[in-house]
């Protein structure tokens, strides 16, 4: 015979999973379970306990504690209490927990909770650290190794049991909501584990070549590496082809027939259908397909915003390869005699005349890298340097462009003045040439090493 479960006056989806103490304090009230005084008594035992705290981070003196750290120390004490308040599956129960005890109980039992789960949050990080996806991407081990340990390392519950102290730059894809301190570290490496379990079933290779067709420069961008590889498994089931991450164009174009004019409910129906051929395919244990599972009403979102815009490819992304694109190399040739050199820099700042001055470099001025050093060095005008960048060929004008392309204001700050100038001339005549031929220097320049 099924146990009915209990109805609870305090209704959970009310209830703050950060601040969890307060929360329940709050409704128990509303719900009559608490009386004024039942709520003076913990107000008046908790704030005992704050003195006893401050004292104790203050070493002996509770007077001169500053009001923000007290506000801290007081977070701390709720958040502490809060787990344990959580341990009760009906709030009502938790309500008259702080009813019936101490605070000071509460708090040493919240105490001893935060104690095993450091415990075993961190048996959890070493058992993802020993299996971490090998990627290129910066964020994810900067995040997941050393942002954790940072976390490990400054973490101590008896004073700040509610701060988490590091900024978690890695995006897990079924994000962690309302959760702070410990909770919150150990849900986000719930996350990564079922995450980084689930690319486990292919090669580096292959997560990295369908990486770099979402972004050749991936390795610099805050992403989740877990989504293109779990839609590109359920787009490689849509197909009917082996889970090998390995979409073409056409596939794209099917998986668009497919999802066209399918309402969010029937793509999430599809995608559901396809993950259960994954999981046959790749046998792997109901918890992981439970988070996949977490995953599809929001991967249904993105395909239907994709379908109603046509961009499908966005989201079933085709692998790259960069390392078959042949690359371009630039040669710059000698310097000449520094005499030589300066004879013609100061000949060249004696012309009054743009004309003159584009003359003297076009008769004198046989290597790219001389022509670089004039550039810089003969105090020309943005008009003059103008005049000597059309008399370039495409391949010495590519070569510059990849040499002093155009930063943004903060990667400019480190230039000499001279290079910033050179950088600003070269990319407004890039892009004052016509599209087609632009778009070929471009090419180049992305090719070029």
């Amino acid at each position: 015979m099924k146990s009915i479960e209990r109805i609870s006056k305090i209704d959970k989806q009310k209830l703050s999973g950060e601040h969890y103490f307060e929360s329940v304090l709050e409704q128990a009230c509303i719900c009559k379970i608490l009386s004024d005084s039942d709520v003076e008594k913990i107000q008046l035992e908790y704030l005992s306990l704050l003195a006893k705290q401050s004292e104790k981070f203050n070493n002996g003196d509770s007077c001169s504690i500053q009001i923000e750290k007290a506000q801290d120390l007081l977070n701390s004490i709720m958040y502490t209490i809060g787990l344990y308040l959580k341990t009760y599956e009906n709030p009502d129960d938790a309500a008259l927990a702080l009813k019936q005890n101490t605070i000071d109980d509460m708090f040493i039992k919240g105490k001893k909770i935060i104690k095993r789960m450091v415990t075993t949050t961190k048996l959890l990080h070493l058992g993802i650290v020993n299996h971490i996806v090998n990627t290129q991407n910066v964020f994810y081990r900067s995040t997941i190794v050393d942002g954790i340990n940072g976390f490990f390392k400054l973490y101590y519950p008896e004073f700040g049991a509610h701060k988490i102290h590091i900024t978690a730059d890695y995006p897990t894809y079924n994000g962690v909501q309302d959760l702070t301190g410990i909770e919150f570290i150990r849900k986000y490496l719930e996350n990564i584990y079922f995450e980084n379990l689930f690319c486990s079933f292919f090669s580096e290779d292959s997560i990295h070549h369908l990486l770099c067709g979402f972004d050749e420069n991936y390795s610099e961008l805050i992403i989740n590496i877990y989504e293109p590889v779990l839609t590109s498994a359920l787009g490689c089931v849509l197909v009917g082809k082996d889970i090998n991450l390995e979409l073409s164009d056409s596939d794209v174009s099917e998986l668009t027939r497919i999802f066209e004019n399918k309402t969010k409910p029937e793509i999430k129906e599809i995608l559901g259908q396809a993950l259960e051929a994954v999981k046959q395919k790749l046998s792997f244990k109901d918890s992981l397909f439970k988070y996949l599972s977490d995953s599809l009403p929001k991967i249904a979102s993105d395909v239907k915003n994709a379908e109603d815009t046509k961009t499908i490819n966005k989201i079933f992304i085709i692998p790259a390869y960069p390392e078959n694109n042949t690359k371009i190399e630039f040669s710059y040739g000698k310097k000449m005699d520094n005499k030589l050199y300066r004879r013609i820099i100061e000949k060249i700042m004696q012309c009054q005349e743009t004309q003159d001055k584009v003359q003297i470099i076009k008769e004198n001025i046989h290597s790219l890298v001389d022509l670089e050093d004039i550039l810089l060095d003969a105090e020309l005008s943005d008009l003059e340097i103008n005049e000597v960048l059309k008399i370039l060929t495409p391949v010495e004008f590519t070569a510059l462009l990849k040499k002093y392309p155009y930063r943004n204001d903060f990667e400019m700050d480190g230039l000499k003045e001279s290079e910033k100038q050179l950088c600003s001339c070269l990319n407004n005549l890039l892009f004052s040439l016509p599209e087609k031929q632009r778009m070929m220097i471009e090419k180049a320049v992305s090719m070029s090493k």
